[in-house]
């Protein structure tokens, strides 16, 4: 069994010259599955979760009790019926038009819920992708999960803590995006890997399970026979007379005369949209406050921020977009774009915080561009909120905002500009980490072509296109045609860049990879040893790409049987990585499964099997079922049960992977004709010679068309003496 490496990461991302990814082992986040965090705070290996501290209750609201809240009867009556505090699993949901009044009676039944000191409330702004995951990150903090997950990993830990706990409510409110979670949603497509990020919705992180209450408020009336049953969906329409004026009342802390009831009305117009007075302004926040149209939110820190109610965002969108306002319309979205342009911090990790802040402003900032004219400076602030989700591993969210600054791109600057093409680069990058690989090759081809048209053969952007390219050839098993460009690649950053800059220290890493990958491993292992140096020198002992080298270097020696030494550096990288990266990183997630890999080649089939098993849930929550790295694990721990002659178990999961990867990477990709041996190989071991026979054909047949006659006998003969195929690099 051979460790596997990754493909090199040379994405690039919009914003500065040259921006790419990290180097040769780099790995994406999506997926679900159930979560387990090593560090002990929390283990989630299907029906094992449990609280940290047993028996006690979290609270996760952002807004206090409304004290005043008007009591519609009806409304609660219906509510508590439909979800009365129970040890079963139930759902519900509160729909309307905006300013109905759904979020106030939501509030208020949570902290009636709360009376109850056993039982969990946690409230969730389900707006978008954003805004679930803020909350969601709030939540983890309460619930003392570890502070290195992010993305789904962490949205999945989440989910099966909470589902837990014995009691508790979850509140998803302003849920107005059902397709968000998955409503309407088709089925994705077979080719290429495509469907491994596609197949995700918000929905499969949201707690289900044998206890606990969900909540949902959404405009969409369509909620009821979707997200909950068609019988679950309570319709919170239009306050009544005696409502509203018990609500005006209430506001205004006085009684309403009979000749004051038809002229009640907050003159909105009094405030003078350009007058700078600080005093109106506050007196404008006070007012929305009294009408619980904005709130201040709970927040750390000394910073404060303010929640509108979207009914008076709608309000002031459609008042400004009103024939006589026109001009306000464009100057408010000027003025926005430049704050919020000014505002989103530059490219740095320690500045991820405040990238956070500011993300759904940018987003939304961007959408207006096109009423000011500002399409331009809007796709440079979009870009730079693609650097953010590219460092988050959030490529959902990525895809739009890379689809958007091209948009602006090429509308405003033309197809050949190069902040266009950048933009055509980065959504190319973002299909290819989604593993859509057909729609990535397409992409990366025309940009290709349209820098050496427009940029020449030896500019630097030039030559991260034809990397990229081979980037995606090499996770599509094109390992010639990887390996041509890859060659072609180092000699330009040779060239241009000279011996010793870490672009073209990098590139030695990446064709390194490719010559592993066609069972070159002595040359491997030359350029591995070689690159190991220079980075150690130019970035330090921690850089990750320093220590992706180690790790490299390990995976050559393993595959040339030198076990020992694989082994010796292999624990070296796992120290390494936990401390620079987290516990749950998924080049940490790599490295656990290498070392595995190396006990098991030393006959340490315990240790390996352990090791195995621990990676498969890791993946699987990282990465999903389809990812290529998900299916290698299954079939790491296949082969550990084949070896120990635990036949019918290893065939299950050889029988499992043979499907996916079929599905996934196509019936001709390396990995799936080394499926196919691996379930004839324990075929024959089984005794049934006449079914491993035919499979056998099989393979040689398609090795002859894919590798060649001699290194496909090779192979072949390979898989029917060691009981196990070799490992490529994913």
């Amino acid at each position: 069994m051979s460790p596997s490496l990754s493909e090199s990461d040379v994405d690039e991302q919009p914003g500065t010259a040259s921006q790419h990814g990290n180097g040769n082992r780099q790995f994406n986040n999506f997926g679900t599955g159930p979560q387990k965090n090593v560090d002990g705070n929390y283990f989630g290996s299907k029906g094992d979760q449990h609280f940290v501290t047993k028996n006690k209750a979290f609270r996760v609201i952002p807004s206090p009790r409304n004290e005043d809240v008007i009591n519609r009867a009806h409304i609660f009556n219906q509510l508590d019926a439909l979800l009365p505090p129970t040890s079963e699993y139930q759902s519900g949901a509160l729909w309307g038009l905006g300013g109905s009044g759904k979020t106030q009676v939501a509030l208020e039944y949570a902290y009636r819920r709360s009376r109850d000191p056993a039982c969990s409330v946690f409230w969730v702004h389900a707006d978008n992708e954003t805004t679930f995951t803020q909350d969601y990150k709030a939540i983890a903090k309460r619930l003392g999960l570890a502070g290195g997950l992010d993305g789904p990993e962490l949205l999945m830990a989440v989910r099966e803590r909470i589902e837990a706990g014995s009691c508790w409510l979850l509140i998803l409110d302003n849920a107005d995006n059902l397709t968000a979670f998955g409503v309407g949603q088709t089925q994705p497509g077979k080719d290429q890997g495509r469907g491994v990020e596609e197949k995700y919705s918000l929905y499969d992180f949201v707690p289900r399970g044998s206890a606990g209450t969900v909540l949902w408020t959404s405009r969409d009336k369509r909620i009821g026979g979707s997200l909950v049953g068609a019988k679950r969906a309570i319709n919170v329409a239009r306050m009544t007379d005696a409502e509203a004026m018990a609500l005006l009342e209430t506001v205004g802390n006085r009684k309403i005369g009979e000749g004051e009831r038809d002229g009640c009305r907050i003159h909105a117009e009094d405030i003078d949209s350009e007058d700078d007075d600080n005093e109106v302004l506050h007196a404008a926040i006070q007012v929305l406050q009294e009408f619980s149209f904005l709130h201040l939110r709970a927040s750390e820190g000394t910073s404060r921020a303010y929640e509108m109610h979207k009914l008076v965002q709608d309000a002031t969108q459609y008042a400004l977009s009103r024939r006589d306002r026109r001009e306000d319309e464009v100057h408010f979205s000027k003025l926005a774009l430049r704050v919020v342009t000014d505002l989103f911090p530059e490219r740095r990790r320690e500045l991820w915080g405040e990238c956070e802040k500011y993300v759904v402003h940018a987003q939304r900032a961007g959408e207006w561009a096109e009423l000011c004219e500002g399409e331009i400076e809007a796709s440079g602030l979009l870009s730079r909120v693609s650097n953010y989700m590219y460092d988050r591993g959030r490529w959902r969210e990525k895809e739009p905002v890379d689809k958007r600054a091209y948009e602006f791109g090429r509308k405003r600057l033309g197809e050949k500009h190069p902040n266009t093409i950048w933009s055509m680069a980065s959504l190319a990058t973002t299909y290819r980490k989604q593993g859509r690989y057909e729609e990535a090759e397409k992409i990366s081809v025309e940009v290709l072509a349209l820098r050496r048209d427009v940029l020449g053969e030896k500019l630097p952007d030039t030559i991260w296109s034809m990397a990229d390219l081979a980037a995606t050839y090499h996770v599509q098993g094109r390992y010639e045609e990887t390996e041509k460009i890859k060659v072609e690649v180092l000699a330009l950053w040779r060239d241009v860049l000279g011996e010793k800059h870490p672009d073209t220290i990098r590139s030695m890493a990446e064709l390194a990879a490719t010559y592993h990958n066609q069972g070159k491993y002595k040359e491997a292992e030359k350029i591995f040893v070689e690159v190991l140096a220079p980075r150690r020198d130019v970035l330090g002992e921690k850089h990750p790409d320093m220590i992706r080298s180690m790790a490299e270097l390990a995976a050559t020696y393993h595959n040339q049987g030198k076990y020992k030494e694989a082994e010796k550096i292999f624990v070296e990288v796992l120290v390494l990585q936990r401390d620079v990266l987290g516990e749950k990183y998924p080049d940490m997630i790599r490295s656990m499964a290498e070392l595995a890999a190396t006990y098991h080649n030393q006959g340490k089939y315990k240790e390996a099997e352990k090791i195995f098993v621990e990676v498969l849930v890791l993946q699987r929550d990282v990465l999903g079922e389809k990812y290529p790295n998900t299916i290698w694990s299954m079939a790491d721990l296949a082969a550990t049960y084949h070896v120990q002659g635990r036949y019918e178990e290893a065939e299950k999961i050889k029988v499992e992977v043979l499907a996916l990867r079929r599905d996934v990477l196509g019936e001709k990709h390396p990995d799936t004709i080394g499926s196919m041996a691996d379930l004839a190989t324990t075929y024959h071991n089984q005794g049934r010679y006449e079914e491993a026979g035919k499979i056998f054909v099989e393979v040689l047949t398609l090795r002859r068309d894919v590798i060649g006659a001699t290194l496909s006998a090779r192979a072949s003969r390979h898989d029917l003496e060691h009981g196990e195929p070799g490992h490529d690099i994913p």
